[in-house]
């Protein structure tokens, strides 16, 4: 958990843990890493967590390898180090833009080199070259470069095969008693036994400019200039072939999930029996109870001649006020006015908008929200029968107004649109149903205002004053006209927002349980069925309650489900083109 810690702990000796013997190798290998990590930990511990550090080229190998140009291992501060990017001019211009990678070696595998080795290989490399350096004491391959190789196999599998695209080379020492050119030529020979196939094998001294540039480069370019279109091409192939076997398999779960679904829909006579005697007398109650809310003797079909008493009072509490205050001008203030404006003309026109415009202002204050509580209460009525007497409050927790909008959010979203077209119709005139001052009201306020219109004829018959007193009296006689044509047009649209609440409502029960041709009412009832199919185990849960979470599940799947289904066959995913 900390560097301390680490510090700190007592770690086994390789090969004294217990584990299968294929992971022996690779267990003490990493326990081996361990163990030096913690060895040298005070050499290289200040450098963990760092930012990025841009070095010289003189400091490259102090970072990167362990032995100096001596061979002594005083180097410590690669073990900190992630990754390092070399930046240089390649002397050969004519081969182009070349990325050389040097990975993990053979002997260096720790935590999570292999899986950089095999997404290198997989997503960066061309040609791999694998390097190691027999002993001249005696050699053999050694399991830590046979399961390199292993890994290196997985990076592309079969799509493209490593002996396509790999060379092992092998490093001749050539200096006098190291010289190992026959290990080199003995594992060079026992290759296949030990299941390692490569495209080529070179035998050269790496420490030999010449040699290496001759015997490996030249090769190894002309192997990737010959290969890599075809190895593209394959590997594509491959890619491809292997995408359409995927799609496939998913077109095939997708149409097993999709019958999955059907199922769900799928009643025994058993079942449909229950549900059809379940739902025929809840259908019964809601019929009854939506004829009942408009019919004879109702609340809503009996207040719809009746005034709208919150709007009645508070049109007629302004219109009491404004006609018992005074206009608010003075023959001072217009005097003052008329040598501002440069007359009494356009002080008088300026006081008559003020009029106008004020009370107007007055005469909308809170309109709205009286209008809205006309319709919400409306809206409430109804989702009280949808969900109390029709039980979908059991599954949509709610039977106010808002239960509109969940039905309207669960048709759409279970894929049931197009089979319940009429009950979505109903939901959505009532939930988008709305009543507002300037919808409903304004235009009625604002021809009651005309007489304070300086550009009306009736505002100009009063004639132009001569005089600040005259223009006074003008302003009072015309506002106390306004309030009475704002009387006279109110007293006949009182009752306007009960006649649109019951009209609401009436065909809002029409639709539901109605329509305009009989000939339509079993499929109207199929509607209902549908959708009390789908919450069946929410509105009756002693029947069906165990089976609910279920058909929810499904009910949630089926949209996202069709739009795969669909894009899965508009499309042949044939990326070669």
């Amino acid at each position: 958990m900390s560097i301390v810690e680490f510090k700190n702990f007592l770690l086994p000796e390789p090969g004294s843990l217990k584990t299968s013997p294929e992971d022996m190798t690779q267990m003490n290998l990493h326990l081996q890493h361990l163990k030096d990590l913690q060895a040298h930990l005070t050499q290289y511990q200040d450098y963990l967590g760092k930012p990025p550090l841009r070095i010289s080229r003189e400091q490259i190998r102090e970072y990167v390898a362990q032995d100096n140009a001596k061979g002594e291992r005083v180097y410590f501060k690669h073990m900190a180090v992630d990754s390092v990017e070399i930046f240089c001019k390649f002397p050969n211009s004519d081969v182009g833009a070349l990325r050389l990678i040097d990975l993990p070696g053979l002997g260096d595998t720790r935590i999570g080199d292999v899986e950089r080795v095999v997404r290198a290989l997989r997503d960066q490399v061309d040609l791999v070259l694998f390097l190691s350096k027999p002993s001249n004491a005696g050699a053999g391959w050694q399991d830590n470069e046979v399961h390199l190789y292993s890994q290196a196999r997985r990076a592309l599998g079969d799509k493209l095969p490593i002996e396509r695209w790999a060379f092992w080379i092998f490093n001749h020492d050539s200096r006098p008693g190291a010289d190992n050119i026959k290990q080199c030529e003995l594992l060079r020979n026992s290759m296949s036994s030990s299941q390692i196939t490569v495209a080529d094998t070179v035998i050269v001294d790496c420490t030999n400019t010449g040699e290496v540039s001759s015997k490996l480069i030249d090769k190894a370019l002309e192997h990737l200039a010959s290969n890599i279109q075809r190895n593209d091409r394959e590997y594509a192939e491959n890619i491809q072939s292997a995408l359409k076997n995927v799609m496939q398999n998913f077109r095939d779960i997708l149409s097993a999930a999709q019958s999955l679904l059907r199922d769900e829909d799928s009643f025994d006579d058993r079942d449909s029996g229950t549900f059809d005697t379940l739902f025929d007398d809840l259908w019964d109650e809601i019929c009854e109870e939506l004829q009942a809310c408009v019919e004879d003797g109702s609340e809503l079909r009996d207040n719809r001649e009746n005034p709208c008493l919150p709007l009645k009072d508070r049109i007629e509490n302004v219109l009491d006020e404004e006609e018992n205050s005074e206009v608010g001008v003075s023959e001072e203030a217009l005097k003052k006015a008329s040598r501002r404006r440069g007359g009494l003309g356009s002080a008088y026109e300026d006081c008559l908008h003020q009029l106008r415009t004020g009370l107007s202002h007055k005469m909308q204050q809170n309109l709205d929200d009286i209008l809205d509580n006309v319709l919400t209460e409306t809206k409430n009525k109804l989702c009280h029968i949808l969900g109390v007497t029709g039980r979908l409050e059991k599954h949509f927790h709610v039977c106010d107004h808002n239960l509109f909008g969940e039905l309207i959010n669960f048709v759409e979203a279970s894929g049931y649109k197009n089979d319940v077209p009429t009950l979505l119709e109903g939901f959505t005139l009532v939930n988008d149903w709305t009543m507002s001052y300037r919808s409903f009201i304004q235009h009625r306020i604002r021809n009651s205002l005309n007489a304070l219109d300086p550009l009306d004829g009736e505002c100009m018959a009063m004639g132009s004053p001569t005089s600040e007193l005259q223009a006074v009296e003008n302003l009072r006689e015309l506002y106390k006209q306004t309030i009475y044509t704002l009387r006279k047009e109110f007293d006949g649209i009182y009752s306007e927002p009960n006649k649109a609440a019951f009209a609401v409502a009436e065909e809002f029960k029409d639709i539901m349980i109605r329509p305009h041709d009989t000939n339509n009412v079993p499929r109207l009832i199929n509607q209902w069925r549908k959708l009390y199919r789908s919450i069946k185990g929410d509105i009756w849960p002693e029947e069906y309650g165990s089976s609910q979470k279920r058909r929810d599940v499904c009910s949630k799947l089926r949209v996202p489900l069709m739009n795969l289904i669909a894009l899965c066959n508009a499309s042949d995913f044939n990326f070669l083109e």
